[in-house]
Protein backbone atom coordinates (compact mmCIF):
# COMPACT_ATOMS: atom_id res chain seq x y z
CA UNK A 1 0.00 0.00 0.00
CA UNK A 2 1.19 3.38 -1.05
CA UNK A 3 0.96 6.06 1.80
CA UNK A 4 0.19 9.61 0.36
CA UNK A 5 -0.68 13.10 2.80
CA UNK A 6 -3.09 14.96 0.87
CA UNK A 7 -3.14 17.36 3.44
CA UNK A 8 0.75 17.96 3.07
CA UNK A 9 1.80 20.71 1.18
CA UNK A 10 3.48 18.83 -0.91
CA UNK A 11 1.27 17.70 -3.94
CA UNK A 12 0.29 14.03 -4.34
CA UNK A 13 2.09 13.74 -7.78
CA UNK A 14 5.06 14.80 -6.47
CA UNK A 15 4.15 12.24 -3.28
CA UNK A 16 4.24 9.68 -5.51
CA UNK A 17 6.95 10.25 -7.70
CA UNK A 18 9.16 9.83 -4.48
CA UNK A 19 7.89 7.02 -3.37
CA UNK A 20 8.12 5.10 -7.10
CA UNK A 21 11.78 6.88 -7.06
CA UNK A 22 12.88 4.81 -3.77
CA UNK A 23 11.40 1.54 -4.57
CA UNK A 24 13.91 2.29 -7.96
CA UNK A 25 16.63 3.03 -5.50
CA UNK A 26 16.23 0.39 -3.37
CA UNK A 27 15.85 -2.23 -5.93
CA UNK A 28 12.07 -2.48 -5.43
CA UNK A 29 11.62 -2.28 -9.08
CA UNK A 30 14.92 -3.27 -11.01
CA UNK A 31 15.89 -1.34 -14.01
CA UNK A 32 14.52 -2.94 -16.90
CA UNK A 33 11.83 -3.58 -15.30
CA UNK A 34 8.13 -2.53 -15.62
CA UNK A 35 6.17 0.36 -13.28
CA UNK A 36 2.92 -1.00 -12.00
CA UNK A 37 0.44 0.39 -14.20
CA UNK A 38 -1.64 3.33 -13.53
CA UNK A 39 -4.83 0.95 -12.75
CA UNK A 40 -2.27 -0.98 -10.13
CA UNK A 41 -1.25 2.51 -8.66
CA UNK A 42 -4.63 3.62 -8.07
CA UNK A 43 -5.24 0.46 -6.11
CA UNK A 44 -2.35 0.72 -4.18
CA UNK A 45 -3.09 4.14 -3.16
CA UNK A 46 -6.84 2.89 -2.34
CA UNK A 47 -8.04 4.88 -4.62
CA UNK A 48 -6.59 8.57 -3.01
CA UNK A 49 -5.57 9.22 -6.50
CA UNK A 50 -6.51 9.78 -9.93
CA UNK A 51 -4.99 8.54 -12.69
CA UNK A 52 -4.04 11.97 -14.24
CA UNK A 53 -1.84 12.29 -10.53
CA UNK A 54 -0.55 8.99 -11.42
CA UNK A 55 0.10 10.30 -14.92
CA UNK A 56 1.86 13.56 -13.82
CA UNK A 57 4.33 11.51 -11.27
CA UNK A 58 5.35 9.14 -14.35
CA UNK A 59 6.27 12.46 -16.02
CA UNK A 60 8.38 13.59 -13.27
CA UNK A 61 10.15 10.30 -12.84
CA UNK A 62 10.21 10.07 -17.20
CA UNK A 63 11.79 14.06 -16.71
CA UNK A 64 14.46 12.98 -14.80
CA UNK A 65 15.22 10.57 -16.93
CA UNK A 66 14.28 7.07 -14.39
CA UNK A 67 11.72 5.70 -16.87
CA UNK A 68 10.63 5.31 -20.33
CA UNK A 69 7.37 4.05 -21.76
CA UNK A 70 6.88 1.47 -24.47
CA UNK A 71 4.07 1.60 -26.84
CA UNK A 72 1.38 -1.24 -25.92
CA UNK A 73 3.85 -2.75 -22.61
CA UNK A 74 3.79 0.03 -20.19
CA UNK A 75 6.53 2.51 -18.37
CA UNK A 76 10.05 0.37 -17.46
CA UNK A 77 12.75 1.74 -15.25
CA UNK A 78 15.49 2.77 -17.60
CA UNK A 79 18.23 3.87 -14.56
CA UNK A 80 18.47 4.30 -10.91
CA UNK A 81 18.18 7.81 -9.37
CA UNK A 82 21.69 9.84 -8.44
CA UNK A 83 23.06 9.66 -5.11
CA UNK A 84 22.42 12.21 -3.16
CA UNK A 85 24.15 13.47 -0.01
CA UNK A 86 21.54 13.06 2.72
Amino acid sequence: MIELDRDAMTPLYVQLAGVLRDRIRTGGIPVGRRLPSQAELEVETGGLVSRRTIKSAIEVLAGEGLVQGVQGKGVYVIALPAKTND
